[in-house]
Order: C-alpha cells, then sequence, then structure tokens
C-alpha cells in the first residue's frame, strides 16, 4: 500500500512514538553502568513573544472608536452606532505584574523556595541549593499572565546576615521583557560558605510586587567540578561488533535481533540497521555515503544544541565546557589513542547484549560522578544502539507502514531507485520532481528528521551519564534522582534519572509524554543545566 503525504502528516506525532521513543528505555541497570533512554528540558527559554502592553493601551482603544465615529457621521451613519462602538472599548486597568526571584533560572519548586515530599516517610522536607558563589545569576522571572514588569523599577538586595552584597549595578533583559538576569561573576563572587537571602521589589502599570530566595554560596572544589578544564568527547561511528538478523512475522512485523561478532562482519555498526528499514540500498554506495551524512549531520546538529556548543561543536560561554567531535572531524582525536588520556569517547552504533536487546534498552554508559576522568563508552555493552531504534519502528504495525514503501521485501529503498539521487543528502526536496520521487522523499525527510531525533537524545542522555547525571538525593548532594514524590516530578523514574515537565534528557523513554512531546526539541531540566554549565556546587561538602 502507498502511504501518501496527507497520511504521513497525519501520522506524524506516532511515527514520533514509533520511531523516537526509541531514545529512551526503561532503566534496569545498576552499579556503575546506566542504561540508556531520555529525552529532554534544558536551560530555560528565555525568548519570549514581545508584549506590547504600556499602560497606555485604553486611550489608543478609545482613541480608535472616537475616529471610527468621525469616520461614520462622514458617511452619513447613526451617531449612535458610533457612541455604542466607543462604550464597548475596554477601559480594565493592567493587573499588577507577578515576579519570581530565583538563581539559575531555577524554578521556585526545584530551588529550596517549596519544602519537597518524599514517599518514602510522608514527610516534607526543606533543602537548599548551593551555588558557585563565582558563577551564578540571579533571575526574576515574570509571570507572562500577569501584568507588564517595568525593570527600571527594580530594586534587588542579597545579604550575608546584616551585611550587603554588591551586584551587577543593571541586569540584562530577555527579549520580550520577561526575564531580568543578574550575572555574577568572580569579579563579585560572594564569600565562601556563606548563607544568602535575596529579595526583589519590582513595579508595573498595574501595580507592584516583590520576591525573595535563600540559598548558600561555596567554592566549586576540583573534586566536585565536572568541567575544570575543557572536556573532549568522541562520537565513534565505526564500531563493527555485530550482525543484524531480520525475521519478518506473520502480521508483517519484523524481529530485528544482533548477534555479537567480535571480528566484525565489515559493515559499520551505525549503518546496518538502516538497511533494513529502507534506508540505505546495497545496489548504490554512494547514495548510502550521502545518506549517513545527512543522518549524522542532523545528530550532530541537536547534539551542539543540547549541550550549547556551537557550530564546530566547541564550547560557548552559557553552554557546557566541552567539546564534541564526530568521528572523522578535523582535529578529533583517534579511538586508538585513547588509553593515552585526555578525552572521552561513545560509539553511536550498533546494540545491547542479549538481555539489553530484550529488556527494550537502547543505549548504556559508564556513570561519572562529578565527571572526574574519562570515560570509554564504546566497548560491547556500551554505547547508542541504532538498531534498538530499527527493533522498535518495525516490530509493529504503525514503523511497517509507514516506510512499507521502503523496506526491502515490500518497496525500493533508497537509492536502489536512480531518481532519488534528487533529494538524499537534502533537507528540501528539488523543484520539478515527479509525484513518485516528491513521495519518497517525504518518507525519507520524516525517517531523518524522527531518527536523529531519536538518536541525538540518547546520544546525549548516555553522554549525560558520565558527565555525572544524575545523583541521587536532594540538593545540595544530589539532583534529586531515586526520590519519588516531589511535585515537580512528572512522573518516578528509577536509578540515575529523572523526569521533569517537557521533554528532557535525563528521563527515561517509559516516561515520555511523545504526542505532547512531539514538536518539540530535547533540553536538559534547570537543576541539571545548572550543574552542567559549573553554576550549581554538587555533591557532599568537603571535609574539614
Amino acid at each position: 500500500m502507498r502511504t501518501g503525504l496527507p497520511t504521513i502528516l497525519l501520522l506524524a506525532p506516532a511515527a514520533y512514538i514509533a520511531l523516537a521513543a526509541a531514545a529512551c528505555g526503561d532503566d534496569s541497570g545498576a552499579g556503575s553502568v546506566a542504561d540508556a533512554d531520555g529525552a529532554a528540558d534544558t536551560a530555560p527559554d528565555t525568548v519570549d513573544a514581545v508584549d506590547t502592553r504600556d499602560g497606555s493601551g485604553a486611550d489608543d482603544v478609545a482613541d480608535t472608536a472616537a475616529d471610527a465615529a468621525d469616520t461614520a457621521d462622514a458617511a452619513g451613519a447613526a451617531p449612535e452606532d458610533a457612541l455604542d462602538a466607543a462604550d464597548t472599548a475596554d477601559t480594565t486597568p493592567p493587573e499588577p505584574p507577578v515576579v519570581t526571584l530565583t538563581v539559575n533560572a531555577i524554578p521556585a519548586e526545584m530551588n529550596g523556595s517549596v519544602p519537597f515530599l518524599d514517599d518514602a516517610d510522608g514527610e516534607l522536607h526543606d533543602f537548599r541549593l548551593r551555588v558557585n558563589r563565582g558563577r551564578f545569576t540571579l533571575d526574576a522571572l515574570a509571570d507572562r499572565r500577569a501584568g507588564p514588569v517595568d525593570w527600571d523599577t527594580a530594586a534587588l538586595t542579597c545579604l550575608v546576615g546584616e551585611t550587603a552584597v554588591t551586584l551587577p549595578p543593571a541586569p540584562t533583559i530577555a527579549l520580550g521583557g520577561w526575564t531580568a538576569t543578574w550575572a555574577v561573576d568572580v569579579a563579585a563572587a560572594i564569600p565562601d560558605g556563606a548563607a544568602v537571602d535575596c529579595a526583589i521589589a519590582v513595579s508595573g502599570p498595574g501595580g507592584a510586587t516583590a520576591s525573595a530566595v535563600a540559598f548558600d554560596a561555596a567554592t566549586l572544589p576540583p573534586e566536585l567540578d565536572p568541567f575544570a578544564e575543557e572536556d573532549v568527547w568522541l562520537v565513534v561511528t565505526s564500531r563493527d561488533l555485530f550482525e543484524v538478523v531480520s525475521t519478518a512475522r506473520v502480521d508483517g512485523t519484523y524481529d530485528i535481533r544482533s548477534t555479537y561478532v567480535p571480528g566484525g562482519n565489515g559493515l559499520p555498526d551505525f549503518d546496518e540497521p538502516f538497511y533494513e528499514m529502507g534506508l540505505m540500498s546495497p545496489d548504490n554506495p554512494e547514495a548510502n555515503a550521502l545518506v549517513r551524512a545527512h543522518l549524522l549531520r542532523r545528530i550532530r546538529e541537536r547534539a551542539y544544541a543540547i549541550y550549547g556548543l556551537d557550530a564546530d561543536g566547541g564550547p560557548t560561554a552559557d553552554g557546557v565546557n566541552m567539546r564534541l567531535y564526530f568521528e572523522g572531524d578535523p582535529g578529533a582525536p583517534d579511538p586508538a589513542d585513547f588509553d593515552g588520556g585526555g578525552f572521552s569517547m561513545i560509539a553511536l552504533g550498533g546494540d545491547g547484549t542479549n538481555a539489553d536487546q530484550v529488556g527494550g534498552i537502547f543505549g548504556r554508559a559508564l556513570i561519572d560522578w562529578n565527571n572526574q576522568g574519562h570515560e570509554d563508552d564504546t566497548r560491547y555493552g556500551l554505547g547508542v544502539y541504532p538498531t534498538a531504534l530499527a527493533r522498535v519502528a518495525l516490530g509493529q504495525p504503525l514503523g511497517t507502514l509507514l516506510l512499507e514503501d521502503l523496506l526491502p521485501a515490500t518497496g525500493v529503498p533508497i537509492g536502489a531507485d536512480a531518481r532519488d539521487m534528487a533529494f538524499v543528502g537534502k533537507d528540501e526536496l528539488p523543484a520539478g520532481v515527479d509525484p513518485e520521487t516528491s513521495h519518497r522523499f517525504d518518507l525519507y525527510a520524516l525517517a531523518i528528521d524522527v531518527g536523529s531525533l531519536a538518536l541525538s537524545s540518547i546520544l546525549c542522555h548516555e553522554i549525560g551519564h558520565s558527565l555525572g547525571l544524575v545523583p541521587e538525593g536532594p540538593p545540595p548532594v544530589g539532583l534529586f534522582a531515586g526520590i519519588e514524590g516531589p511535585a515537580f516530578l512528572a512522573s518516578f523514574v528509577p536509578d540515575a534519572h529523572i523526569d521533569t515537565a517537557g521533554l528532557n534528557v535525563m528521563q527515561t523513554g517509559g516516561s515520555v509524554n511523545w504526542f505532547e512531546a512531539y514538536g518539540s526539541e530535547p533540553r536538559f531540566n534547570a537543576l541539571n543545566w545548572a550543574y552542567l554549565t559549573r553554576r550549581l556546587v554538587v555533591g557532599p561538602p568537603a571535609a574539614d
């Protein structure tokens, strides 16, 4: 059956469930290895819609109504009609603003302002964040549902005991005007070990509001600093440890299994499942190379965005202090040099152990609390498993329906039709192609989009484990992994994971609402992001 574009578009959300759910698997790992899964929520979005309310809107509306009355009179319309229009002008004054003061853009329920419930004892527990005294932000977050804010009226004060702390003189106002940020750096560092109480008062056309936050400040010691220096990572795409075996079922779906072949079978593990999905053809190496490069480019772009890296995979001022190479990039380290130190690496390709294949696991990585060493996540039983994505996609009727026209047994794989060369490797369909080529491009583009979303999510999730996420317990020692009960959790997930609102990287696949997440990009939640960007001190206190 030929699946047309309207059907593809209608099924696109379900395709994300069928394919991108492979970005997350239920965690059954223990010890120092975390199993793969998540998608995410990162630094809070500070780009807001521009608010044009300035307190004079009612006058503007009334003036417009009066102008309309004049026009009506000139045209011979009844004067009372124009007066009625003026009477309906909205003269309601704006509401007062509502502002929340926090640190590192962390929501109030996660910053220590509100105690959390622990189901283990049924009690509410207080906690305090411990910020890096020389690298954190104070953020005033305005509620967009309330009235507008005049940030020129903001009065921010921070006290250590009864002593005022010197703060940056003026905030940075985010586009749209809903967030004001004061960045504290080494030059304005708060005293080590200080208990800090901050408060803000601010007004708007509709009235005044105030908010407060309390936290501890500390020096980030080397043993707790996840990025004391630039952390280099290599994504290895050449691993060859498996051979994929596909078996057709009577219902039209496929059972996808991988056999461990220590010496390899001559096909990179990254490529092999895409032959089974019809995205590569054994008869067109040129097309296969273009498909591979396209998929890796999209994975790369999404991974760079998730970690806040620049266009070359390097660190930025507001991102993570890491450099992410893909195998073959200029300047990338050689995997053979890993024992010499200086970088970590992870395999993107292959499958899990037999137990992980049965258990629906999509990747595993070593956990390195506070990122104190370098990890080799390329060994058997570790890495990101694209074959698991194919297992999910082809193991259910929806997946085989979507890909039917490309599957080797029922259709024509990409590259096997000479017309495919018009679009393989491209994000846009060239003009002037025939309807069949356009249809094949639609299938190809959907698979590239969903596949890159899933694989970039898994990749960043697994690297996240090796960077030290997610430590158990509440701050300042942990980041709420392993605690069931806090109101801000979307669901409880086990081991070194956390599920908060949105498509967040460090949750598990079983906790993802893919209909809600459709069209979203994965992010780390605000606590995880503050840890990754060295704005929190996470871990046990230093010994005296």
